[in-house]
Formats: structure tokens, sequence, C-alpha cells
């Protein structure tokens, strides 16, 4: 290898701050998993959501996606994050051993009861998933409160934690109706309210904060980002989303819903400006693997936007499909297109820092990105965007043929996707490596 730097373009991950590797390395794996249930099950899936929400088998895999893949997935890397950003260590790494299995076996329970429609199954899984959620909202809220100081990454991670405690409460109620139905004319109010909470609230802004100081690290250009603007567009997310919870809760007018949804998408397009700002200042130069990932994400999350809008302005049905695409967008096109292009970046380095850099410098250990393959990478990639395209326009004109197409091409994204995971968790068994042959100073 020439130049340990060039190995480690993400060093910025690491500090005496993060936790063991485990910590996180459990959650993505787990998160992995259900990912490649989701590329399994997605052409038989997709179909249901030309039938609306409110569907047994349908809820299974909109909850495979949110709680399984992404839930997991970015609880894990915060793990990895949050002390990191905050240079503080976690307030506690074995708590956080302890919601994973919480989270693994409520999960489990909770995704069986909805496909059975036992209710001691929900119940039970319902319940360790939001003991789970409660676990890391203390530990990470707990660890917020020990920071020397909190830069704007950090408010967006204090901010998501009161997202995913509203959104999980009303996850709660949600899954225990199923079986009793207390919440009569309530339950589509309370399903609208904990979406918004869920994939905007926490989600959205978990996602937005991590992306500034994940870019910045991987392009080397925190300096472009602006620290004003990235406070206004936290205040427009937040005012939006809340105001929007609010609004669906207690069924306020649409033009309150409208202003709502409007400064929704007047964050995302901040974010956007942002992202262009750091892209256009970065010092590494060249198309990095995530760069193409993240433009899309975000450019998805502006559509989930202004298909919001739509919906409240031409007075949309509730379950209509123009809800169904708008959520299909946040969850599957934001968040998880997003945590794709991070994946390559975060878990290269972590095995890399656990299998390579103790024999950096004395042996010819391999770079990061040639921990996986590039061109599958960005094939992989297109193929994700063409699937998840064809799904946009399958959802909007009610075609059932081509959602089922949709389906089987999104299937062949996640699948270029899952050979590089595999090619990339292969480094956790350290090769047999060449010394490193140093030359005779003259």
């Amino acid at each position: 290898m020439t130049g340990i730097a060039r190995a480690m373009p993400a060093s910025g991950l690491s500090t005496r701050s993060a936790p063991s590797i485990d910590l996180p390395a459990r959650f993505l794996a787990f998160g992995l998993v259900d990912l490649l249930i989701v590329g399994l099950t997605v052409p038989f899936a997709l179909p249901l959501l030309l039938n609306g929400y409110y569907q047994s088998n349908l809820l299974v895999f909109v909850h495979l996606n949110t709680i399984g893949v992404v839930g997991v997935m970015i609880t894990g890397a915060s793990y990895q994050l949050v002390p990191v950003v905050l240079g503080t260590p976690l307030a506690s790494e074995r708590l956080g051993r302890v919601s994973f299995w919480c989270l693994l076996a409520g999960i489990v329970a909770f995704l069986s009861g909805l496909y059975t429609g036992r209710l001691p199954l929900l119940g039970t899984g319902g319940t360790l998933m939001v003991l789970g959620f409660a676990i890391y909202i203390t530990v990470v809220g707990l660890t917020l409160l020990q920071a020397p100081a909190i830069d704007i990454v950090g408010w967006h991670i204090a901010a998501s934690l009161a997202g995913l405690a509203g959104g999980m409460t009303l996850g709660l109620l949600l899954a225990l109706n199923r079986g009793a139905g207390f919440l009569g004319d309530m339950t589509l109010r309370l399903l609208a309210t904990h979406i918004i909470l869920m994939v905007g609230g926490w989600g959205m802004v978990l996602l937005m904060g991590v992306s500034y100081r994940l870019i910045g690290m991987f392009t080397v250009s925190e300096e472009s980002l602006h620290q004003r603007l990235a406070h206004v567009g936290l205040g427009l997310l937040l005012a939006g989303v809340w105001l929007l919870a609010l609004g669906a809760f207690f069924a306020l007018p649409t033009p309150f819903l409208v202003i709502a949804a409007s400064l929704f998408l007047a964050a995302h397009i901040v974010y956007a400006v942002q992202l262009r700002r750091m892209y256009q200042g970065r010092r590494r130069r060249g198309i990095d693997v995530h760069m193409p990932f993240i433009v899309l994400s975000a450019a998805l999350g502006l559509l989930a936007a202004v298909l919001l809008i739509a919906g409240l302005l031409t007075e949309a049905p509730a379950l209509s499909r123009i809800w169904v695409a708008a959520v299909w967008f946040g969850i599957v096109g934001m968040a998880e297109t997003a945590i794709m292009g991070m994946f390559y970046k975060i878990a290269t380095f972590l095995i890399w820092l656990r299998s390579y850099a103790p024999l950096a410098g004395r042996y010819n250990v391999p770079r990061l990105e040639e921990l996986y393959r590039r061109r599958l990478a960005l094939i992989g990639f297109g193929i994700w965007f063409a699937g998840l395209i064809v799904s946009a326009g399958a959802l909007l004109i009610d075609n059932r043929t081509l959602t089922i197409v949709a389906g089987l091409i999104i299937a062949a994204g996640i699948g270029c996707f899952m050979v590089n995971v595999v090619k990339i968790a292969r480094h956790w068994r350290v090769p047999e490596l060449q010394p490193r042959v140093r030359m005779n100073a003259r």
C-alpha cells in the first residue's frame, strides 16, 4: 500500500471515544439480513401497495423496511457516530448491546404477530421494540448530556430522539389495536401521525444530520457546510414534521397541512443546497461510490415532499396511491438509498480498522475501495435507480404488472449490493499478506 492516509479516507469515523466495533457491527449485520429478505420478497410485496396500506402482509413488508432495515441500521450507525461526533464515549456500551437483543427479539415477534394476527405476539414484540428503542434513546440522550459541546449534527441527533419516542409510542398503540380495535375512528389518524414521526421526525432528521458529518469526512469538505443555513434547515424540518403530525392527529384543515408540508419541502431544498455546496467544495476529487446514492436519496426525498403537497392540494382520500407513493419514496427511496451509499464507506472502514489497521506499515494492506467491487456497486446503483423510477410510474398509474417488474429490478439492485456486502465481510478474517519491502536509504 502506498500511503496509509489513502487507505483511511474516513478516519474521522473512529476516535478514542468510539465504542467497540462489535456494537455497531451487530446492528449492521441484522439490518443486512432484513434487507436480503426485502430483496427476496419485494416482487411479491410491491403490488400490494396498489391496494392501500393497512393490510397484514403489506404491513409486515413495510415494517421490515422501516424498523428492520432503516431503524436497525441507523441505530447501529448512531452508536458508532454519536460518540465520535460529540467527542464523548457512549454512556453505556453494555446497554447498547441490551438494546440490540431487545430489538432483535422484538422485531421477529412483532413481524410474526402482524403476519399471523396473533395479539400476544404483537404485544410482546411491540413492547420489546419500544424497550429496545427506549434504551437507545436513554444511551444517546445521556451521551448528549455529557458532551462538552453540541454542534449542528448533535442537534439533529437530539431532535431525532423526540420523533422516535413519539412514533414508537403510537406504533405500540396501533399494534395492540390490531386485535382489540379500541382506537376506532382514530386508527387512520394515529397511523398517519405514526408514519410522519417515524419517517420524518426520526429517520429524515437523523439522516440529514449524519450526512452533514459523513459527507464532510468522505470528501474533505467540512468547511463547505453553511452552519447558519443548516440550523435554518433543521428548524424548517422540525416545524414541518411536527405541524404535520399535529395536523394529522387532530384532523386539522387542509390549508394548515399544506403550510406544514411546504415547510417540510423547504427543509429538503435546504438539504439539497447543502449537499451541492459540500460536493462542489470537495478536496477529494472524482466521483466517490457514495455520491450517486446520496444525490438520488436527496432527490427522492424532495419527490416525497412534493407528492405530500400534491396529495393535500388534491384532497386525496385516505390510503390513496399518492400517499402510498410518498411514504414509499420517503422510506425506500430516501432512507434505504442513503443507507446503501453510506454502508460502502462505514462498513469498509470498520472492517479495515479491525483487520488491517494493526498491520498497516508492516504489510501490504488493501485500501478501503479495494474491499469491494466499485464497478458492481455502480451497476447496482443504476439498477436500483431504475427500479425506483419504474415503481414510481407503477404506483401512480396503478399498474400491477409494472409493480412486479419494478420489484424484480429492485431485487436485482439489492442483489448487486449484497454481493459486495459478502466481499466486504470476507475481510473480517484477515488473509495472508505480503510484508512491505523497505528500501534501504542511500
